[in-house]
């Protein structure tokens, strides 16, 4: 514990936010628009559908919806796999046609990491 005038500057300093932040928060959320933004936003208040819904058909909806998105996470495996393909074939390709000898900036970027310089 620090002492002193400094230290009673310190626990004056600690006391005011100890009490300031429960004091401005209590002002701050007593506001109803405040209440209303972030109701809204953490969506706290989410009241029943409408009765008059049809739930068969919203079903139908979210089951549509899902399979949507499973066709869209197939397609985007796909590309991904083709993406893979290339890069592999790209990598193979350089790595044949490549002589032994290494580009300074490759020699220079393992040298600062700390790798071999060998290739």
């Amino acid at each position: 514990m620090v002492k002193g005038r400094q230290g009673l500057y310190l626990e004056a300093w600690k006391f005011s936010v100890y009490l300031a932040v429960p004091i401005f928060a209590s002002v701050y959320y007593s506001d109803p628009e405040a209440q209303q933004y972030w109701a809204d936003y953490w969506q706290y208040i989410k009241y029943p559908e409408n009765p008059n819904t049809n739930v068969k058909e919203k079903i139908q909806e979210l089951a549509k919806e899902k399979e949507r998105m499973r066709e869209q996470r197939i397609a985007y495996k796909e590309q991904l796999r083709s993406l893979q393909e290339a890069a592999n074939r790209s990598q193979t390709y350089t790595e044949e046609g490549a002589s032994n000898d290494v580009s300074w900036w490759r020699r220079a970027g393992r040298w600062i990491v700390g790798g071999s310089t060998q290739p």
